[in-house]
């Protein structure tokens, strides 16, 4: 059997590296510059905070935005309340901005209040030397149990919830946040592993199938063919008859020139479900890729050796 690794083919997002706490000097004579290590956000501590700890994701944090540059900072676009004290769950945003305001949070020491600067390409929202600028402020938070401490039954829970954001963000055309929710879903599945009861291990099974799946359906739409063809290999060594997996491996494939491997998928995709539309398609574009690579080859070889040219 063909072995691979569990966790989700995804490119990092922010908050995956964006960790680190900086050192902190008297801010009260000017305020103290940190770059986060990814460089999606500068942050400038104006207060310090107390105590070491800082929040993860997942914990519950109360805490107030202030928009500092409010062009592009709507309340749709942060995914969080703005202005007043709220009360937030970090990672419960699924937006661009508030991914990159997770990632500072998670830097930020109870009481703490900094100004954030995010570059506006980082957030999806224009080029050049525009930024966005923030203050947050952390007031308190409690921190959630890490992965690792969870019991199977929570372990799942929190997964499904991932996957049901996920579906929801991707229905809503945020394809990015629903990579993220598909992602976490996994990562803890993964970290479940092998201490699935067995009355648990059907569902376990599904969940990792379904979020595979999904993650694929995102990355295609964005053209990451080689996450595509990743995630949907590890769905069908979960389950080889899956359709969708192969059809988008299958997708993936074409548009990476591995016909052969496209073709394989496409037919073994026609085997379980034969009036599946989309797949008869998709074999049609195929074959017109072929041909076309075929009649481009024959010229290239035709022009190399000195014959004739169709």
């Amino acid at each position: 059997m063909v072995m691979m690794d569990d966790t989700p083919s995804v490119t990092p997002p922010p908050s995956n590296i964006a960790m680190a706490t900086p050192s902190l000097q008297d801010s009260a004579t000017h305020p103290i510059k940190w770059e986060a290590p990814d460089h999606s956000f500068v942050k400038y501590l104006l207060e310090k905070g107390k105590g070491v700890e800082t929040p993860n994701l997942g914990a519950s944090c109360v805490v107030r935005i202030i928009p500092l540059v409010s062009e592009g900072l709507e309340q749709g676009l942060v995914g969080y309340p703005m202005h007043e004290e709220a009360e937030i769950i970090l990672g419960e945003g699924d937006t661009e901005i508030s991914e990159v305001l997770d990632a500072c949070f998670e830097t930020m020491q109870e009481t703490e209040v900094c100004e954030v600067e995010v570059a506006k390409e980082t957030v999806g929202m224009g080029t050049g030397d525009e930024f966005l600028r923030v203050q947050l402020e952390l007031k308190e938070f409690t921190r959630t149990d890490d992965p690792w401490n969870l019991g199977s039954d929570e372990t799942l829970s929190v997964a499904a919830h991932h996957k049901t954001k996920g579906t929801e963000c991707f229905k809503t055309g945020k394809i990015r946040p629903a990579i993220r929710r598909y992602s976490r879903a996994l990562k803890l599945l993964v970290v479940l592993g092998k201490a699935v009861p067995e009355d648990q291990k059907a569902a376990y099974k599904n969940l990792r199938v379904a979020c595979y799946q999904n993650l694929a359906a995102c990355q295609i739409k964005l053209s990451q063919h080689d996450f595509v063809i990743k995630n949907c290999s590890k769905a069908l060594l979960l389950d080889p008859s899956l359709v969708k997996a192969l059809y988008r491996r299958g997708c993936s494939y074409t548009a990476v020139n591995e016909f052969d491997k496209a073709r394989k998928d496409l037919q073994r995709a026609l085997e379980v479900e034969p009036a599946n539309r989309a797949t008869i398609e998709q074999l049609k574009v195929l074959e017109k890729k072929t041909k076309a690579q075929d009649e481009m080859y024959a010229k290239a070889m035709a022009k190399m050796f000195g014959g004739p040219v169709k």
